[in-house]
């Protein structure tokens, strides 16, 4: 798999902007220069991986969340799996279990530091 740059750092951007950071503030959080995050946005560098983990550690997430739209489709890894989990189940059934783990994600998120994550 080849990864997209130039994606990467449209991700980079999206997520710099919606944190409502320039890119110098991103840069000195980051601990790297202006032109380099410029570049790195615009495709022109490419970012080396301990770039993208400055980059998500001054955004507070994670390098996979820069990184999420040049990867295979993740759930399509998971959906046999959960395709067989719910063969067999009733609508209502499956609308349980749906609400179940609706739930479950809500309560993972609310208690993360519970769980480490970020």
């Amino acid at each position: 798999m080849v990864l997209n740059y130039k994606r990467i750092g449209q991700r980079i951007r999206v997520m710099r902007r919606a944190r409502k950071m320039t890119q110098a503030e991103l840069a000195e959080c980051a601990n790297l220069s202006v032109p380099y995050v410029s570049h790195i946005e615009n495709g022109i560098k490419q970012a080396s991986l301990q770039a993208v983990v400055n980059l998500a550690e001054a955004m507070e997430c994670t390098a996979d969340k820069l990184l999420y739209e040049n990867q295979p489709d993740c759930c399509g890894v998971w959906q046999p799996e959960l395709s067989e989990m719910l063969s067999g189940c009733t609508d209502s059934e499956q609308q349980f279990l749906l609400e179940v783990l609706s739930a479950m994600k809500n309560c993972i998120i609310t208690n993360r530091h519970t769980f480490g994550s970020k």
